[in-house]
């Protein structure tokens, strides 16, 4: 049986005063994360599509109303999910930092921020990342092949999430107010294809996910290099951070150089 992660002790934030509280001492489990990711990596291995190069023409089954539906609503979901957390992590960040200045806010050495918002909204925004699995799933059922970012992505965002969350770091703050936003757009953009609608600005989204990643490793440096700004079990969860964006970043520039390169090589010929 799954033991119970207790709750860290500068947290004195009630489980059962929040929806899906009573989840947190099972769900931060050092075992849940790696099991259901590790779980999610193999599955996928096992029944991706073998040629990289598979038909981008779905499937009869994917071009069913019902699917189409369902996965317009699930990106639905996700947008104003997304969308519901930027605006309640960037309305408690200004309140921390007009309430306890520059220091006390970025840094939230008293906890007063993961007391107050960021200990629920950090915790959801963990959850969420076991649910966007789905995104995976989805390619698969269109008869697609998944990526190696793709796969990479989904794992690793599980485990950074539960690291912030686990080490209460502070920097979680901001990559989630930058996720979140980036998210928004994402999900909005993906249910307006769902319904057959082409919106503009494709190589603008990919762009903007780029400039998250380089965001969030400067946030992280700054964190470590701010004297008495974090402890070091905090510290534990920016350096489990660091190592998954770097790799990460490179995958995305080499999707944005092998995806819009191809592009603009087929405007030229015709």
């Amino acid at each position: 049986m799954l033991e119970r992660y207790p709750t860290p002790h500068e947290i004195a934030v009630p489980l059962d005063s929040f929806p899906l509280g009573w989840l947190y001492p099972y769900a931060m489990h050092w075992k849940t994360p790696l099991f259901i990711s590790s779980s999610y990596l193999m599955l996928i291995s096992r029944i991706n599509p073998q040629k990289p190069s598979i038909s981008r023409t779905p499937l009869r089954r994917a071009q069913s109303p019902l699917f189409k539906n369902l996965v317009i609503l699930h990106n639905v979901v996700l947008a104003v999910y997304s969308l519901w957390t930027f605006i309640s992590m960037v309305y408690s960040l200004a309140i921390n930092l007009a309430t306890y200045g520059w220091r006390g806010g970025i840094c939230d050495t008293g906890f007063t921020m993961w007391n107050d918002r960021l200990f629920q909204l950090s915790f959801y925004f963990y959850l969420s990342k076991y649910y966007e699995f789905i995104d995976t799933l989805i390619i698969l059922f269109k008869g697609r092949r998944a990526s190696t970012l793709q796969m990479y992505h989904h794992a690793g965002a599980v485990l950074t999430m539960w690291a912030g969350c686990y080490y209460t770091a502070v920097p979680i703050t901001f990559f989630v107010i930058t996720n979140s936003l980036i998210h928004t757009w994402m999900y909005v953009f993906y249910a307006l294809a769902a319904a057959g609608i082409k919106p503009p600005g494709k190589k603008l989204l990919t762009s903007s996910q780029i400039f998250q990643f380089i965001f969030g490793i400067s946030v992280c440096f700054f964190y470590l290099l701010y004297p008495g700004c974090q402890n070091d079990r905090q510290k534990t969860a920016i350096y489990m951070n660091l190592a998954y964006i770097f790799p990460l970043l490179g995958l995305f520039v080499a999707f944005f150089v092998k995806t819009y390169r191809k592009d603009a090589n087929k405007t030229k010929t015709l």
